[in-house]
C-alpha cells in the first residue's frame, strides 16, 4: 500500500517539472515572437575613435527606430569608399574581416534585445600603417553594415585607412553603449 506522502512528493515533483518546462517554452517563444532586427530599423552612428601605435579603434552606435527586435552575433561589414567610378561595384572596397583580435573586441556573441529607441553597439578596429608591398591604404568614407541574421545593409559614415587589403577587426554586437576609449 503507498502512504499518501509519497503521492504528495510525486505530485510536487511533477508540478515542479510541468512548471520548468513551461518556463523553457515561454523564455523560447519569446525569442521566436520577437523578430531579428532589419537593417532598416536601424539607425547606425559613429560614437567615437581613438588611435595609437597604428591602430585604429573605432565604436558604431545602432538604435532602433522601430518595434522591439533582436541581434545575436557579428554583423557584416564593408568598406565604402569615394567615388563609383574608381573602386567598382557600389563604390565598396576590398574588405576582409576578422571576428575579434584585440582583448576588447573578443567575447562570445549574446543575445541582445533591443526596444524601441534601444541602443547596441559594435567595436571595430583597423591597421592605418601600410603592410608588405602596399605603399599606401584605401581611404573609406562609410561602413556598410549588415545586422547578423538580417539581409539588408545600413551604411554609417565612418572615415577609415584600412591596410592590409582592407581588413577591420570586430567585436559582436553588444548591448547598449561601448565607447572605444
Amino acid at each position: 500500500m503507498r502512504s499518501p506522502t509519497r503521492f504528495a512528493l510525486l505530485g510536487a515533483a511533477l508540478a515542479a517539472v510541468a512548471v520548468a518546462a513551461l518556463a523553457v517554452q515561454a523564455a523560447t517563444g519569446s525569442q521566436a515572437s520577437t523578430p531579428t532586427c532589419a537593417a532598416s530599423q536601424l539607425k547606425g552612428k559613429e560614437l567615437d575613435s581613438n588611435g595609437a601605435a597604428g591602430t585604429i579603434l573605432f565604436s558604431v552606435t545602432l538604435q532602433n527606430k522601430g518595434a522591439t527586435c533582436w541581434l545575436k552575433g557579428y554583423p557584416s561589414l564593408r568598406i565604402k569608399g569615394t567615388s563609383l567610378w574608381i573602386e567598382g561595384s557600389h563604390g565598396l572596397l576590398p574588405t576582409h574581416v576578422v571576428h575579434g583580435g584585440m582583448s576588447m573586441l573578443n567575447g562570445k556573441p549574446k543575445l541582445v534585445n533591443l526596444k524601441h529607441s534601444g541602443k547596441a553597439s559594435v567595436l571595430v578596429s583597423f591597421e592605418d600603417v601600410p603592410v608588405g608591398s602596399e605603399t599606401s591604404c584605401p581611404t573609406g568614407k562609410a561602413l556598410r553594415l549588415q545586422p547578423p541574421g538580417a539581409s539588408g545593409w545600413l551604411t554609417v559614415k565612418v572615415e577609415t585607412f584600412a591596410c592590409g587589403h582592407g581588413t577591420l577587426h570586430e567585436s559582436p554586437v553588444l548591448a547598449g553603449v561601448h565607447s572605444s576609449q
